[in-house]
């Protein structure tokens, strides 16, 4: 007897670590012990386990995976589309990290049928952040760190609820050429909604629609918002349509890139400057 209990003693640590996650596709992820050996598809997923203490743990990357710095220097597996299967198995992980609206999933399940496990991350609206560093607590056994970070996001969130007021129109300009946007689907949409405008495209069925100059003029924004991801021109495309209210009204807006597109704790410095921007033009009416 007394040998069994010590057997027990033994075993009880990683008895108690084994759980069973699922994932944002529905599947499940029977988790005997935390993972070690991390390749990461996305840059914002890698971010995210920084934020929570588990950097070290990522031993892959995909491309403009570069925040914080130390991660630039890690084994490049190609980019979140176009990923190295082979470069992948290489790094020997024993867990790949993927965005579920992002990665190819017929590349992510060739990943699965070379015996990789994947687990697929959702990032599309504002609970998604806090939630996904839990998550990623729990396969880290980081959930002390996790369980910080998500309540910091979450505290910070509830104050920067932004005062009612009339709602401006706004149109945001994810890229100029094919020239996109995004649906109320992506969570660009809800941070718009979140800081009270309305976004001129937000019915659109595609989370990214492809759109022409004359949608834009007939959509009439009160503001137009894009990000430092554009050319610094990017805002004199836009002058010689002074019927735009907008334009007419120099209310042509640039955040960082990286704190509006990636669904990371920074995100919530993108959404306090884009409720700002909002602020100002509901003031200047």
């Amino acid at each position: 007897m007394a040998r069994f209990l010590v057997v027990l003693l033994l075993l009880l640590p990683g008895l108690l670590q084994a759980q069973v996650l699922t994932d944002a596709s529905g599947k499940t992820l029977n988790l005997q012990q935390p993972v070690k050996r991390i390749v990461v598809l996305a840059p914002n997923i890698a971010e995210n386990l920084y934020a929570i203490g588990a950097g070290d743990l990522i031993v892959g990357r995909v491309a403009h995976t570069d925040y914080p710095p130390p991660v630039a220097e890690l084994p490049q597996v190609g980019d979140y589309q176009q990923f190295n299967l082979e470069a992948i198995l290489a790094l020997k992980p024993d867990l790949v990290l993927a965005w579920q609206q992002g990665n190819p999933e017929a590349r992510l399940q060739n990943l699965e049928s070379m015996g990789l496990r994947v687990f697929r991350l959702s990032s599309v609206t504002l609970d998604d952040i806090p939630r996904n560093l839990e998550l990623l607590g729990r396969l880290t056994a980081r959930e002390s760190e996790a369980a910080g970070a998500a309540g910091a996001f979450r505290d910070r969130l509830a104050r920067l609820a932004p005062q009612a007021g009339p709602r401006p129109r706004l149109f945001y300009q994810l890229w100029d050429d094919p020239l996109l946007s995004v649906s109320k689907s992506t969570l660009i949409g809800e941070a718009i909604t979140f800081c009270g405008a309305d976004n001129v495209f937000a019915e659109r069925p595609e989370s990214v629609p492809q759109l022409n100059l004359e949608a834009v003029i007939a959509a009439k924004p009160d503001i137009i918002v894009s990000t430092n991801e554009l050319a610094a021109s990017w805002r004199e495309r836009w002058l010689p349509w002074q019927q735009i209210p907008a334009v007419a009204l120099n209310q042509l807006v640039t955040l960082q890139a990286d704190q509006m597109h990636r669904a990371t704790p920074r995100f919530l410095d993108g959404l306090e400057a884009l409720c700002n921007a909002v602020a100002d033009v509901r003031s200047s009416r």
